[in-house]
């Protein structure tokens, strides 16, 4: 079927952010008294909500602090992000102005919160590529429940059988199969763990995605 929609998720596929995010976390918990934190633990679970992460690292006790926590969290990333210690992959500018050449509708679905999705998209000036954003904290359940997609999906009209969702670990990878979308899997270095589920694609750069629509066109 031709695909008439793309979703991002965007840490780590648009943006490399992730080891920031790690960072954040890491120091957020220590500024808010909870202490050293392992950094390989955070990282394990970074693509989750920022709550799911806190609960599984510090306890569900300590998400009574939620809000302290992430205000300290968000500071920090934002701190990084004006240092430059999170970039816009290179192929990002690239593969946005083919898809929209192509007509795709184009958004992003991420368990970044909605004041840091809209601040880096744009700092990084590529807002206007997308139709619609969703954050985490928009939804009920977070990914890898579907939830997040479902709702991006509303957004651009589109079915699940006309979408690729792109991403890079498993949270976006399950949610995307058990929909019924096509599940596009971006293994960017340093990519934490293997994979417990095939998706239907593996790409090394976001340039790929141009190959695979034009396959379906």
């Amino acid at each position: 079927m031709t695909v008439k929609a793309v979703i991002f998720d965007l840490d780590g596929t648009l943006v490399d952010s992730n080891e920031a995010h790690a960072i954040a976390w890491v120091n957020a918990y220590r500024l808010a008294g909870y202490g050293e934190v392992s950094i390989e633990e955070v990282r394990k679970n970074i693509g989750a909500r920022g709550d799911l992460i806190t609960e599984r690292v510090l306890g569900k006790e300590a998400v009574k602090d939620y809000r302290r926590i992430r205000s300290f969290k968000d500071r920090v990333f934002l701190h990084l992000l004006r240092e430059g210690k999170v970039v816009v992959f290179p192929e990002v500018y690239y593969i946005l102005k083919t898809l929209r050449r192509y007509g795709i509708k184009l958004s992003v679905a991420t368990s970044t919160s909605i004041p840091l999705l809209i601040i880096m998209l744009e700092f990084f000036n590529i807002i206007n590529y997308f139709d619609s954003l969703v954050a985490g904290e928009e939804v009920v359940r977070s990914k890898p429940d579907p939830h997040l997609y479902l709702k991006a999906l509303r957004l651009t009209g589109t079915s699940p059988q006309e979408t690729l969702i792109v991403g890079d670990t498993e949270f976006d990878v399950i949610p995307a199969k058990n929909i019924g979308a096509t599940s596009v899997y971006i293994k960017r270095p340093g990519n934490v763990g293997p994979l417990n589920v095939k998706p239907d694609y593996i790409v090394k750069d976001l340039t790929e995605l141009a190959k695979i629509i034009l396959q379906r066109w």
